[in-house]
C-alpha cells in the first residue's frame, strides 16, 4: 500500500469514528475527483431513515475536524494539508438502492436481490441481477434467473439493492368485473315481442 493510501484510510478511519459516535451507521466514505474539485461523500444511515437535519449534523461535525486537522499532531497521523482547502464535502443517505461496499454488506442483506455490475464478462454478462444466496470473504453468490453465479470481489465495479416497489408491474385485469358487465350488457338488450295480433 502506498502512502497516499495510507493517508485516505487513517482519514476515513477518523470519519467513521465520528460518524459511529453520533449514533449513525457510515456505510461509506469515498473520495472522487470531478472537474479538478475533490469531492468527499460520506453516506450515512440509521433505522428511522436519515433526514436531512441527520446530514447537516455530520456533516458539522466532519468539517469541523478536517478544519482542525491542520494542527502538527495531525500530521503524525496523515497529511492532512493535502485535503483542507480544496475539497468538497457530501453528506447523505444511501437511498432506497443501496450501494454495497464490503463483505459484510452482502453477509447482511443475504436473501435480498442486488445488481452487481462486474468489470468482465461472467457467463456472457457484465450486470447481474439476483437474490443474494451467499457470501465468502473472497466472493459473492447470486441466484439468478439462469441459476447460482459466482462473483469475486475483485471483479466488481458497483453493486446495489434492488428496490422491488421500482420495478414496473404488469397491469392486473379484473376478470370477475369484466364477466359481470358483459353480462349485464346482455341482460339490457330488448327483447322482441312475439305476440300475435289477430
Amino acid at each position: 500500500m502506498n502512502t497516499e493510501n495510507k493517508e485516505t484510510d487513517v482519514l476515513f478511519k477518523h470519519i467513521e469514528d465520528i460518524v459511529t459516535t453520533l449514533g449513525y451507521e457510515c456505510v461509506n466514505v469515498a473520495l472522487t475527483s470531478e472537474r479538478g474539485q475533490s469531492i468527499l461523500r460520506v453516506l450515512i444511515d440509521t433505522l428511522g431513515g436519515i433526514t436531512v437535519s441527520d446530514c447537516e449534523t455530520v456533516s458539522g461535525a466532519v468539517s469541523r475536524f478536517l478544519d482542525d486537522s491542520s494542527g502538527a499532531d495531525a500530521q503524525e497521523s496523515y497529511d492532512a494539508a493535502k485535503w483542507l482547502d480544496r475539497y468538497y464535502l457530501e453528506v447523505s443517505s444511501p437511498g432506497l438502492e443501496r450501494p454495497l461496499f464490503k463483505a459484510a454488506d452482502y453477509e447482511r442483506f443475504k436473501g435480498k436481490e442486488a445488481r452487481v455490475r462486474t468489470a468482465e464478462l461472467l457467463d456472457g454478462h457484465k450486470t447481474h441481477v439476483g437474490r443474494i444466496y451467499d457470501s465468502g470473504a473472497e466472493s459473492v453468490t447470486l441466484l439468478t434467473e439462469e441459476g447460482l453465479r459466482v462473483i469475486p470481489f475483485e471483479q466488481i465495479l458497483r453493486a446495489s439493492l434492488v428496490f422491488s416497489d421500482l420495478k414496473p408491474k404488469k397491469p392486473k385485469v379484473n376478470t370477475k368485473k369484466r364477466a359481470k358487465n358483459q353480462t349485464d350488457k346482455v341482460s339490457h338488450e330488448p327483447q322482441e315481442n312475439h305476440q300475435d295480433n289477430d
